[in-house]
């Protein structure tokens, strides 16, 4: 019976220990976050980050952005916060959208809006 009481105790113990229980959770697409924009000579370094992504792994992390008459793409490194530097870019205005997948979905942050000069 003590053994018994033991292992219960380490049982309630152990969960605890673990954190929250998210074992049960539908996955679903990342939450991304869009950071900032910061001109770099002719190009632009872009920031994001995914603030969730539960019970799915990340596959792809990048940016759109463009105006007008430009669209781009670019793809950073798969991490919880990622960066990368936009192609050269001619004076004006421009947008960037941070995006994150997985293998439920795409999610997108706000859309940012930079000058270049």
């Amino acid at each position: 019976m003590k053994s018994l009481i033991y292992i219960l105790l380490f049982s309630i113990v152990l969960v605890a220990a673990c954190g929250e229980d998210r074992s049960g959770e539908q996955p679903f697409a990342p939450t991304v976050q869009t950071g900032t924009a910061a001109q770099t000579g002719d190009s632009v370094l872009l920031t994001g980050a995914v603030l969730t992504s539960p019970n799915s792994s990340l596959r792809e992390c990048g940016f759109e952005y463009g105006n007008d008459t430009l669209r781009g793409k670019v793809v950073a490194d798969t991490a919880n916060t990622f960066s990368a530097y936009t192609d050269s870019l001619g004076k004006g205005t421009y947008y960037a959208v941070a995006y994150a997948r997985n293998g439920v979905g795409t999610g997108h942050g706000d859309t940012i809006y930079f000058v270049v000069r």
